[in-house]
């Protein structure tokens, strides 16, 4: 009988192991299944908010796209009235090259005054070039150029008028459509030069434009080396007028000669 107790109780001591042992082991595997949907769960969410994204991303592309496609189709079609109204409007050509010449001075004009208006902030419908002959043309180009390099630079550089006084029908700077090009360049480069070289600048502008540096401090000589380029281009550009002591240089770009200018 008491054999028979002691049988029972280890049975049911092993039976209580067993049942032990399975629910340890059923809650493990709980364990790992929660932690298993968890992570399903978290891999869901960033899935959908992924595809959320994509999808705002997509549809701001897609608009982004119409409207980029509207303004080129607007540009176009400006572009095309443009030209229709420029072959309308142009005049023929008097000589084989007054186009070819018509246009890089245009182009100058326009560099100078793209320049000129992202310094002193002035939008592009304000940058157009003043009408009328190439000499006027000049002038503003100058003045623009002085304004930039007064804003950009920080030199203090002034540009002022002289009347002329050349004769009546007198050849003017700028009016020899071969001339204009080399000379607004030349007094672009000149200006440059001085404006980064002297204290204060002064541009004078007339028949002829004549540049006046003031504390000028100019050792490599660069402004004699600019000087020279522009007379082997064929600008007639009088002699550099230097003071060493009293620190000033001097130098005037002269019409070209009246035999140059076109008829």
């Amino acid at each position: 009988m008491a054999f028979a107790l002691v049988a029972v109780v280890v049975i049911a001591g092993v039976a209580c192991a067993v049942l032990a042992r399975g629910r340890a082991d059923a809650q493990r595997r709980l364990a790992e299944v929660s932690a298993e949907r968890a992570r399903l769960a978290d891999q869901l969410t960033a899935a959908v908010t992924e595809r959320d994204d994509l999808r705002g991303q997509q549809e701001w592309l897609t608009a982004a796209n119409h409207r980029i496609t509207a303004d080129a189709e607007r540009q176009r079609e400006r572009a095309d009235e443009l030209a229709t109204r420029l072959e309308a409007a142009g005049p023929p050509a008097e000589h084989p090259g007054d186009a070819d010449d018509d246009g890089l001075w245009r182009l100058l004009l326009a560099h100078v005054a793209r320049r000129w208006g992202s310094v002193v902030g002035v939008p592009p419908e304000g940058r157009a070039v003043v009408s009328g002959p190439a000499s006027a043309q000049l002038a503003e180009a100058l003045t623009r150029e002085v304004e930039r390099l007064r804003e950009e630079v920080g030199v203090d550089v002034d540009l002022v008028p002289v009347a002329a006084a050349g004769e009546q029908g007198a050849a003017r700077l700028g009016d020899d459509p071969a001339d204009r090009v080399p000379v607004l360049l030349a007094a672009v480069e000149l200006l440059g030069v001085l404006a980064s070289s002297c204290q204060q600048v002064t541009v004078e502008v007339g028949d002829t434009v004549t540049l006046v540096g003031e504390g000028r401090f100019d050792p490599a000589g660069e402004l004699a080396a600019v000087r020279d380029r522009a007379a082997a281009a064929g600008v007639v550009v009088g002699p550099l007028v230097a003071d060493d002591e009293a620190e000033r240089v001097e130098v005037s770009l002269h019409p070209a000669a009246p035999a140059n200018v076109a008829g």
